[in-house]
């Protein structure tokens, strides 16, 4: 079992939508690595690829892969997850707990309650809410969701400076699919509405012919599409494992937005 959380700084990327066109053209503004993290296209790649690598299956068994990771069953059907010190895949620092309830037998629905926390020298990454996984077990399918009425708490605290703390509220409609014994896949969608300070709603959308995939060799999807909407802007998000660095496992952590490339594992 896996849990892939970042952090970064809390300079700003804009998705400018630029006049004068009649289809918006997006223009990449602040290109560093820092700033494309935190930019709106940046918190709902990320966040997500950090929320998302859990397989179904793997979190309602209750196994941990990690020494840092520890697994405490609550009942027969609940387990807790500690996490104390684990290092992130951006080189944070992760605490915190995930709990974990499941129910059924041929379609099990796995209630998972996260409290994780993200920390580096820039600040912190709030995790918190409730996601709701129902499983096929024979197909070996899922879709994901929360509550109805609850979307998930995904907050930045900066370590210095609290004009540039931000809140956004997460809330997923996507489908799972771990078949294959090489692969897992997400599709569907979901939004990021930023809450503090109030602000736009940022949609995304994984085509199902293109879906994210990961790997066991990878920490990140090796591939698929992110499109992204934030009106009148929008923005691509691009995994392709015949982008290499020399920094990262060839293939994984590298991902573009609209063409500038966003180093996951750094």
């Amino acid at each position: 079992m896996s849990i892939r959380t970042y952090s970064a700084t809390a300079l700003v990327l804009g998705l400018v939508a630029c006049s004068g066109t009649t289809t918006p053209v997006v223009a990449v503004q602040n290109t560093d690595q820092a700033s494309l993290k935190v930019s709106p296209a940046g918190v709902a790649t990320i966040a997500f690829t950090d929320l998302e690598t859990i397989r179904p299956d793997t979190l309602a068994s209750g196994t941990s892969g990690s020494s840092c990771i520890s697994v405490f069953p609550l009942s027969f059907s609940s387990f807790k997850y500690t996490f104390n010190g684990c290092r992130s895949a951006n080189g944070g620092t992760m605490t915190g707990t995930v709990t974990v309830t499941t129910s059924g037998t041929t379609t099990v629905v796995n209630t998972a309650v996260y409290a994780v926390t993200v920390t580096d020298s820039t600040g912190s990454w709030h995790y918190t809410g409730t996601k709701l996984t129902t499983v096929n077990t024979a197909a070996k399918t899922a879709s994901i969701a929360v509550p109805a009425g609850q979307p998930f708490g995904v907050a930045f605290t900066h370590a210095t400076d609290a004009t540039k703390n931000k809140t956004w509220a997460y809330v997923p409609s996507l489908q799972a699919d771990w078949s294959s014994a090489t692969a897992t896949k997400f599709w569907g969608t979901y939004t990021f509405q930023q809450t503090l300070p109030l602000g736009d709603t940022l949609t995304a959308t994984i085509p199902q012919a293109t879906p994210l995939t990961w790997t066991s060799a990878c920490a990140f999807p090796i591939s698929g599409v992110l499109n992204l909407s934030l009106p009148p802007a929008s923005a691509e998000i691009r995994f392709d494992t015949s982008i290499t660095d020399t920094s990262v496992q060839q293939g994984c952590g590298v991902a573009t937005i609209n063409g500038y490339r966003l180093m996951l594992g750094q």
